[in-house]
């Protein structure tokens, strides 16, 4: 499945409507999407707390995020999010696009030097498929003359469903045409690939939060995203019946609005999801027992609080409700209570 960037965009290119919201007439804003959410952490050092902005550059060639927020009055806020550096937009002043064949510029100008400090270029949505169908800002490019780079391509395309980056990794959640999920985990330090899954769950909580869900053999990866200020630490992990392998919270990532383009055939109910979680906590404290009568006694506490006795009866209870679902089954079968 590809992934497309701004250097990688070749061959005949259809010119159609625009999926970004209009500029307003007095004061240019860069383009955004009504397909998805893109969240940046507000503090380096909290790995809980996010704030909401309107694009995102999470790096094809490069470990930096940089973000844009829309400020209404032909400015926009410039965020750079470095290791080790604390978090502060910058206010930059919006040009005029410059728009060409199925692709738009925008430069950011300094306010007080007026000079131009940074060059945006999009890719028109109607050049990768049907615009309504395209869930993220088409951002193909960031060019910063201070860093003395031609391009910082950014990750996007029509496919991609979640995207982020963290100090190591970069994970996407990419769709084919059928509707299958496929997962995408990608050092940023070392070349190749780090995890590639198949097959898919996806759902959604009352909080507009959304977990994707990929098994493979004993081991369940998934990812947690929210379009709020909140979400649970880890966003991204692996874990399997002897524990975690991996987790992370990202500096920033995109996350597809599901309602409007997840496909049926893959979600799973978030109670299920839930579920999942709650079978890895007691399979945790059920190899926690021993000799030490006031270890047991917390761990029989954290049991009852975990509600792992209920687990077992919700556990059959799931088993019959998706007895016709082949791939949920042996889920529930290779995930049961065997503890």
């Amino acid at each position: 499945m590809c992934i497309f960037v701004g250097r990688n965009l070749a061959g005949a290119i259809i010119s159609a409507a625009f999926l970004f919201a209009p500029a307003p007439t007095l004061a240019q804003s860069l383009p955004t999407t009504e397909n998805g959410f893109y969240m940046m952490r507000t503090n380096a050092d909290d790995l809980s707390e996010y704030g909401s902005v309107d694009s995102m550059c999470i790096g094809e060639n490069h470990d930096d995020l940089m973000a844009f927020k829309n400020t209404g009055d032909g400015t926009l806020d410039f965020f750079e999010l470095r290791e080790g550096e604390q978090i502060a937009p910058t206010k930059l002043k919006l040009s005029e696009p410059d728009a060409g064949v199925s692709q738009i510029r925008y430069r950011l100008i300094e306010p007080e030097s007026d000079e131009a400090v940074a060059e945006l270029h999009f890719i028109n949505p109607g050049a990768l498929g049907d615009p309504a169908q395209i869930s993220m800002v088409t951002l193909s490019s960031v060019h910063v003359p201070r860093y003395n780079f031609t391009n910082l391509d950014c990750l996007m395309g029509k496919d991609i469903l979640y995207a982020g980056i963290d100090q190591n990794y970069r994970l996407t959640v990419m769709v084919d045409a059928e509707g299958n999920l496929f997962f995408l985990l990608s050092s940023i330090t070392e070349p190749g690939v780090a995890m590639n899954l198949t097959g898919g769950f996806w759902s959604s909580g009352k909080r507009g939060e959304i977990i994707f869900t990929f098994i493979e053999g004993s081991a369940v990866t998934s990812i947690k995203a929210a379009p709020h200020q909140r979400i649970e630490y880890p966003a991204w992990r692996t874990a399997n019946p002897d524990g975690r392998q991996y987790s992370a919270s990202p500096k920033g990532f995109f996350v597809a609005d599901m309602a409007k383009l997840g496909n049926k055939s893959n979600r799973l109910p978030y109670g299920l999801v839930l579920h999942f979680e709650r079978l890895e906590i007691c399979r945790h404290l059920a190899g926690e027992a021993s000799g030490n009568a006031e270890r047991n006694k917390q761990v029989a506490d954290s049991w009852k609080k975990a509600g792992c006795d209920q687990a077992k009866v919700q556990h059959a209870g799931y088993v019959k409700q998706f007895s016709g679902n082949n791939a949920v089954s042996e889920i529930l079968r290779t995930h049961g209570t065997d503890f």
